[in-house]
Formats: structure tokens, C-alpha cells, sequence
């Protein structure tokens, strides 16, 4: 258990003891506001989490007992200053906190947002229930689904046991097809029953949940150099939603972007390191424990706080460590290169985006040049036609300024992504009444969540030429090995008909066959 237990249990304790919470309606679970099928819950369920996690037995998922940790931190160990939206401007946010590369939590971003009130476990149960929400991947890259009305039936009840829940980390939140399916049916799927007829369904829902005009990018983050590169950029925003004890577990964003993240519902624990920190010693190899945000908490940081005989300071105060405790409103700056996990207090909601800003394109463009050298020479292409004609943004000669930057970087040498980055950050101006900026109604990400250190492209139609080109070869490997297999079958029946002896007569005479047959087709 972390040295810290600070729990809000003793505030909840002590409303209902003032009698705060007596005239509180009696939250629903979701069996009572639709209808579940059991078995066929307990069957997609059993599915989902051996192809999600492959390396766990169905039944221990929750053998260490992490559900009965309090990892709760005191508000006193976050540290991290605190700003407000509407009383910091882009400058002065990029001058004491984007420059230095230092993290921050601005406060006020969701002011206004329809996500305030629409975002809450009842009215996406009304909109999306039958939607199928990505909650990872399985062993081949492919992506692991499992319908929202059951996720949330899982948060009642296994999640609660689990040691690293399932966690809702969705991408293509943001796609505009619509599905002309009625609600009360989903793809595939039978007739449900409304249980609580007050908990009417729309008649039509989106196949592709698209969520974008429910929130808008802070001003801090909504200049986004990466817009440009279309539709091949790598994932870049993802709804997240999970229950206590899921995350995220140690690591970078890839090619080096920064990370905002903006909590709506519940409360998230964060605890985060300088770039130059050696990631050996903040994320160790742990055997027979998993790379899950509840694991690093329960062993890696009482360690890391700890100050051994002989040492004046704990590893964490040596290399800088920060903590968060991100509350309902707060969007969360991850810096670019800053290590972090990740860890759901309780029921949490929340946006998140990574991005690169004209501030860190140096760095950027470094990793994207060596990782995705297309993705690089695309946004190059256009920095250079927006340098001559200019934007509805920025003028000619802030475009000039950058592409200046990015030749210079022309004599560095290559250096490659670290393969253990991950995209899958715990980290979105627009005037439109509709909070949606245009390029973001054009641009769709691609399925895949990570990138290789060897530049491999993982978007979507990549992964799936490589699949096939895999399939074929694994077919021509098997048919020659059913052809080895007969034929080692036939001259094994015939030695048992002949003999040796007879067999090597027989294999004579029919080479000499098959020689008189090319001759003859010779002549």
C-alpha cells in the first residue's frame, strides 16, 4: 500500500453522517435501466479478457488483491501550480510552462462544454449502449470491443474485484458515419428489453459514437501542426473511461508530441518524471507482475519514495518526480519527453489529445523524420507551400520561421523512437457554436494505437497487408508441409510392401521413366 492513504471515504463518511446524502435518489445500476442477458454477458465477457490480456488465466485477474489498497493520495503531495484559463493567456502559458517543458494543470478549459452535463454514465448508456467500445488489443494488434452497456454491467461487478480493470481507450470516437441500425438493435446483436421505461432510447444512434461537438481544444493546445498531415497521422485523441485501479503504465508519448488530458467525471492519480530521467529505474522489470499502472503504484513507487541509509534524498526528490491529483474539470499538460502513469481513483470520464505545437516541432520533427519519414516529408510539403502563400492562422513568415527550424535539423543525426513510447497517453480554437474546427471534421485517425522503433507504418490498411502477406506465406508453409508429410507416408507404405530393397528398385525404375518421359517430350 502506498505510503499516502488519503481517501474521500472519510468525507463520505461524515455527509452521510450529517445527513447530507438522505435526500439523494438511489443511483440505478444498468440492469435495472436495460436488460442484460447473463450468459451471454458471462460468455463475451470470458472472451473479451482472454484476447485482451492472453497472458492471465480467466480466474486471476484478480490474484494479487490490489481491490483492497487504498491508493488515495493527500491533495498536500500534489505540487503541481495551477492555472486559469481565462486569466493566463497563450503567451505567458507558453513562455513559463510549453518552453521549459514543464507540466501544469489549467483549470476552467471546460467552462461552457455540453460534455459537462452529457457526459455521464446515464445519458452515454441512452446514446451508445448497444456501441461496441475499444478496450484494447490482442496479440495479433487487432482490436478488442465489447459493447457499452456491458462494460458498464463489468464496472458493477467483476471490475470491482479485478486487480487492472478493463479500460475504455477509444479513438474513433470522432468518425461521422451513421448507422441507420435502430438502437434497440446494435450489429449483430438481439432485441433488448427497456427495463425503466423512463430511460427512453433514441430511435437512431451513431455506429461511430462521434462525441467532438461536446468539447472543444483549450486554447493552450489548438495549434496542432500535425492537422496538416491528414489522414495518415497517427492516433492522436481518444475518449477513456474505467473504473478504480485501470491506467495507463509508465511511459512517453510517441514522437516526442505533448499531451493534454481533461477529466470530466472522477478523480485520476499521476505521477510523472524529467525526460532525463533513466527509465530503467522508474520502470524496472517486475517479475510475474504486469506492466499495469496499479502494479507500478503498489511496488515500484514506495520504493522510489523511500530514502535509504546513506542517501539525503529519495529517488523521486533526486530526479524530480511530481504527483497529481487531478479532480472533475482539470486538463492536465504532459510536456514532451515527461515519463508518466496513470491510475483511475474511482469512476472517471475524460478527453485526451496529443499534439505538436509550433514550440516543440524541433524535437518532433527529429523522431518523425526517423519513425514515420513519410508523415515528416508531408508536413514538411505543406509547411513549405503555407511559407509562400500563408494561412488563416499564421502569416508567411511565421511559416518561414519553422521550415527554417526543421532545414537546420538536416545535419543531425538520426536517433529513433523508444520501442516501449506508447500512444495510448492518459494525456483539443474554434468559434463555431458547435466546438468542432474544420480540419477535425476531415481528419480520421487510423486504427492502430502505437509506433515501432523501426519506423514500421501500424496504421490500419498497413497492419492488414501484412496480415494477409503473413496468411499466404503461413498457407504455402503448410501446404508443403502436408506434400512432405504424404510423401513421406507413400514410401513409408511401400517399404512395407516391398521392402528396402524393392523400394530403392522402384524409385530406379521410376527415374528412369521420368527420364525416357523429358526425353521423348525433347524430341
Amino acid at each position: 500500500m502506498p505510503p499516502s492513504t488519503y481517501s474521500y471515504n472519510s468525507e463520505q463518511t461524515e455527509n452521510r453522517a450529517n445527513g447530507t446524502n438522505q435526500n439523494q435518489p438511489k443511483i440505478k445500476s444498468v440492469a435495472e435501466l436495460v436488460d442484460i442477458d447473463t450468459e451471454k454477458y458471462e460468455r463475451k465477457l470470458k472472451s473479451i479478457k482472454v484476447r485482451a490480456r492472453s497472458e492471465l488465466d480467466f480466474f486471476e485477474w484478480s490474484k494479487h488483491g490490489y481491490a483492497k489498497n487504498n491508493y488515495w493520495i493527500s491533495p498536500f503531495a500534489d505540487k503541481v501550480p495551477r492555472i486559469e484559463e481565462s486569466k493566463v493567456s497563450r503567451e505567458e502559458f507558453i513562455e513559463k510552462y510549453e518552453a521549459p517543458g514543464l507540466p501544469v494543470v489549467v483549470t476552467g478549459c471546460t467552462k461552457g462544454w455540453p460534455a459537462e452535463v452529457k457526459w455521464n454514465r446515464e445519458t452515454l448508456l441512452k446514446k451508445f449502449e448497444a456501441y461496441r467500445f475499444k478496450i484494447g488489443e490482442d496479440d495479433d494488434g487487432n482490436p478488442v470491443r465489447m459493447q457499452f452497456k456491458y462494460y458498464l454491467h463489468y464496472l458493477e461487478n467483476e471490475a470491482v474485484r479485478d486487480d487492472s480493470p478493463l479500460y475504455i481507450f477509444d479513438s474513433s470516437f470522432g468518425r461521422l458515419k451513421k448507422s441507420s441500425q435502430l438502437a434497440a438493435k446494435g450489429p449483430k446483436d438481439e432485441p433488448f428489453e427497456i427495463r425503466d421505461k423512463s430511460f427512453e432510447v433514441p430511435k437512431k444512434q451513431y455506429r461511430r459514437p462521434c462525441l467532438l461537438r461536446d468539447y472543444k481544444v483549450p486554447k493552450y493546445f489548438d495549434d496542432d501542426l500535425f492537422r496538416f498531415t491528414g489522414e495518415k497521422r497517427p492516433p492522436y485523441r481518444w475518449f477513456v473511461l474505467g473504473g478504480a485501479r485501470s491506467g495507463t503504465g509508465m511511459h512517453s508519448d510517441p514522437l516526442g508530441t505533448s499531451a493534454w488530458n481533461t477529466l470530466l467525471v472522477g478523480h485520476k492519480r499521476w505521477c510523472l518524471f524529467p525526460p532525463s530521467t533513466p527509465r530503467k529505474i522508474i520502470d524496472p522489470k517486475m517479475q510475474g507482475l504486469d506492466h499495469e499502472a496499479v502494479s507500478w503504484f503498489t511496488h515500484v513507487f514506495p520504493s522510489l519514495v523511500k530514502v535509504h541509509k546513506g542517501q539525503e534524498k529519495s529517488c523521486a526528490e533526486k530526479f524530480g518526480m511530481v504527483q497529481v491529483l487531478q479532480k472533475p474539470g482539470e486538463t492536465m499538460f504532459v510536456p514532451g519527453g515527461w515519463y508518466h502513469v496513470v491510475m483511475n481513483l474511482d469512476f472517471t470520464i475524460a478527453v485526451t489529445q496529443n499534439f505538436c505545437s509550433p514550440t516543440s516541432i524541433e524535437n518532433v520533427w527529429l523522431r518523425t523524420r526517423n519513425a514515420r519519414p513519410k508523415l515528416a516529408q508531408k508536413l514538411l510539403n505543406k509547411l513549405t507551400k503555407l511559407s509562400n502563400i500563408g494561412g488563416t492562422r499564421h502569416d508567411k513568415e511565421f511559416y518561414v520561421d519553422l521550415v527554417k527550424k526543421i532545414k537546420t535539423l538536416d545535419t543531425v543525426p538520426a536517433f529513433f523512437e523508444s520501442s516501449t513510447s506508447s500512444s495510448s497517453s492518459s494525456s483539443s480554437s474554434s468559434s463555431s457554436s458547435s466546438f468542432v474546427d474544420d480540419y477535425e471534421l476531415e481528419v480520421s485517425e487510423t486504427q492502430s494505437d502505437t509506433e515501432v522503433s523501426d519506423g514500421e507504418c501500424r496504421c490500419y490498411s498497413c497492419k492488414m497487408k501484412r496480415k494477409r502477406r503473413i496468411r499466404k506465406e503461413k498457407t504455402e508453409r503448410s501446404v508443403q508441409r502436408e506434400e512432405l508429410e504424404k510423401q513421406k507416408r507413400d514410401e513409408q507404405q511401400t517399404i512395407g510392401v516391398i521392402g528396402s530393397k524393392g523400394k530403392r528398385n522402384h524409385d530406379k525404375n521410376t527415374n528412369v521413366e521420368v527420364k525416357d518421359k523429358k526425353r521423348r517430350k525433347r524430341l
